[in-house]
């Protein structure tokens, strides 16, 4: 065996074999270095593009087999039989195949559950366009992509949910062309979202995936947004592929008979102003406008309305106007089909059933989804928060860590930027206090304002000490000594409570919290979750030796006195609140039924009647979706079950009991 080891060595070292003199490493090459992404082209849906949409062969490789620094070569060069005495041990033609853009979890269910590497294969056919470049656009791939273009390799990109794209000119043939993509949907402690989330981590292709065409001077992407709605100034940064210095940039928006021509400078950059008077855009009218942006080597355009966003105290203002967020969260799965959404069919479906609740708003939780969600907001009329997955407790202290989220949340601002719907950008979502937590969040929110200061920022946050739900007990414990359902021995233990604490039974019952993370310090919107009436009451009943179903009507009846402050002088935003339901499932209002959901439902909008500090509410959620931490067998069955409908779209009891709320009570 040793002497084959060495002339196999021998062999095959010209052929990229690492030469290390360690025997057991003999059968190991070097690994590729990969390319990084090129800067995001925008406006692509004015551009010249051919779709690889559709039909892709597909290999599970859960061991990373087929990489180029494999013993026999790898996946990559699609090698295939001649004289049948090769030994080739995969055969992408012969493969199963895949729908892309889609995710291998909702289309082959052997691979329900599975995270791993997975390569796809597309041939396709292609002609060469005069002075022109081509780019290979993904609108996004979960979590880490290597591309490989008629056998060389194209680039990686590290990072789900995101588009990115690279310049293929050089590596095209005319006629047939075969592309060869690996995706690696696997999560650990440093990866962005974290290794645990509670939604599916969808691996595969998940969006479109273009052939864009440009010409070789080109215009790479233009910000315009509406910055001053008393004067109409609107902000413009434009960045143009290399050598454009001097060039002249004309912008029109031909309905408002709007025409103006700025000059790229030495770093084919711009960054200018102009006045115009349009018509707002707002959620009762969705004015778009169809905007123009050309050079003499390039055009695009697009529909792009104008508003501006701001706060002022504890005030949200559209347009200058003060306006309430009534809101409702959302993951990106479609309404009756499997996978993740990635069509304007499907955000059409999803976004007319939030609208039928009376919102003006929607939160995209917890990652970017496709393009096609802001396109469609914007013309709907439905503003937006969009967000990226800094999720939980992530690896704060890893610089790349922090290079992925800062990839992230730059290139969802530079894909979005000009979609009026989209008024908020989120940095995270319940991330725990730590010093090294700020510092990161800090560099994020400073890239972001950096691109784009228009918009509101927000985190989702957690809040509450020690103290205060040591507070929360004693409220509980007030309305439990002179509840008529409470035992007595259960009375006996919130007795004690009170007494330990100096207080009787004839003391007033309130409980106050203060949202007080410093991350509110950085953020111009205070958005706070909180479960009262779902999770608290499981967490107290163990502590206190009290029985749940005990604690969770008392929670029902405290949650419309809870009085919700902020240490900061900014409006609160209640990012989330909810409790689980199985549609059809009635049993008597206990855990789990339409009819518990429906009185948590009641009770938080009590709640929020009586605070004036809160501006907006996206309640979790409106759909039930699909979740690895959620496997109760016949309730749940991996779906997180909070939702106001169900996976087919079947309404729950809740989801009325909001939209009046919406439409009757909650004025601006």
């Amino acid at each position: 065996m040793k002497r084959l080891l060495i002339i196999l060595s021998l062999l095959i070292t010209n052929e990229g074999i690492a030469n290390t003199g360690d025997e057991e490493n003999l059968l190991s090459r070097t690994a590729l270095e990969y390319k990084k992404a090129d800067q995001l082209i925008g406006w692509i849906d004015s551009r010249s593009k051919q779709t690889l949409n559709g039909t892709w062969h597909y290999i599970v490789d859960p061991m990373d087999n087929g990489l180029p620094e494999s013993i026999f070569g790898g996946f990559p060069k699609n090698k295939i039989q001649k004289d049948g005495m090769e030994l080739i041990e995969y055969n992408f033609e012969k493969a199963k195949q895949l729908q892309v853009p889609g995710a291998w979890n909702s289309q082959d269910e052997k691979l329900f559950f599975y995270r791993g590497s997975v390569w796809f294969y597309k041939k396709f056919t292609f002609s060469h366009k005069s002075n022109s470049l081509t780019h290979l656009y993904f609108g996004g791939s979960n979590f880490r992509t290597k591309v490989f273009l008629n056998g060389l390799s194209v680039g990686e990109f590290i990072g789900g949910y995101v588009p990115f794209n690279f310049e293929v000119s050089d590596y095209l043939v005319e006629g047939d062309n075969f592309l060869i993509v690996q995706v690696n949907n696997f999560l650990s402690k440093s990866t962005i979202p974290t290794q645990r989330t509670d939604w599916w981590p969808y691996g595969g292709l998940i969006d479109d995936v273009y052939l864009i065409s440009t010409p070789k001077k080109f215009i790479n992407n233009v910000f315009l947004q509406l910055v001053d709605h008393e004067t109409g100034r609107v902000e413009v940064k434009a960045q143009g592929s290399s050598n454009q210095e001097g060039t002249r940039l004309i912008i029109s928006i031909p309905e408002l008979g709007f025409i103006k021509s700025f000059k790229f400078n030495k770093n084919s950059y711009i960054s200018d102003s102009f006045n115009i008077n349009p018509k707002l855009w707002t959620p009762e009218e969705p004015k778009l406008y169809k905007v123009i942006v050309s050079t003499q080597h390039d055009s695009i355009s697009d529909s792009i309305g104008f508003r501006t966003i701001e706060t002022k105290g504890k005030k949200i203002f559209l347009n200058g106007k003060p306006i309430k967020l009534k809101g409702i969260s959302m993951h990106s799965e479609p309404i009756g089909i499997p996978g993740p959404a990635f069509s304007s069919d499907h955000f059409q479906d999803l976004l007319e059933t939030a609208k039928s609740l009376n919102t003006n708003f929607v939160r995209a939780a917890h990652y970017p989804y496709s393009r096609h969600l802001a396109k469609v907001a914007d013309s709907l009329g439905l503003m937006l928060w969009e967000e990226i997955p800094v999720y939980w407790n992530i690896d704060w202290n890893n610089s790349e860590t922090l290079d992925i989220a800062i990839n992230q949340i730059s290139r969802l601002i530079q894909r979005d930027w000009n979609r009026s719907s989209v008024i908020i950008w989120s940095v995270a979502n319940e991330t725990p206090f730590s010093t090294s937590r700020m510092k990161f969040l800090g560099k994020v929110i400073s890239e972001l304002r950096s691109l784009d200061s228009s918009r509101l920022t927000t985190a989702a946050l957690l809040s509450g000490d020690r103290g205060e739900f040591q507070e929360l007990v004693l409220a509980l414990s007030l309305l439990g000594v002179n509840s008529p359902e409470v035992s007595e021995k259960e009375k006996n233990i919130f007795k004690s409570l009170l007494s330990q604490a100096g207080l009787d039974s004839k003391n007033q019952v309130q409980f106050k919290i203060e949202i007080n993370d410093p991350l509110g310090d950085f953020v111009d919107l205070i958005s706070y979750n909180e479960y009262f009436g779902w999770y608290y009451s499981l967490v107290f009943a163990d502590q206190l030796k009290v029985k749940e179903s005990t604690l969770r009507k008392l929670m029902l009846e405290l949650i419309p006195a809870i009085e919700i402050t902020s240490a900061f002088d900014k409006p609160i935003h209640i990012s989330e609140f909810g409790a689980g339901a199985k549609f059809g499932l009635h049993n008597e209002g206990k855990i789990w039924s339409e009819e518990y959901q429906e009185q948590v439902y009641r009770a938080q909008l009590k709640m929020i009647l009586k605070n004036s500090q809160i501006q907006g509410v996206t309640p979790w959620i409106l759909k039930d979706f699909r979740a690895m931490l959620r496997p109760l067998a016949g309730i749940q069955d991996f779906y997180n079950r909070k939702g106001l409908i169900d996976e087919e779209g079947k309404k729950k009891l809740a989801f009325n009991v909001l939209k009046d709320f919406y439409a009757e009570e909650w004025g601006e």
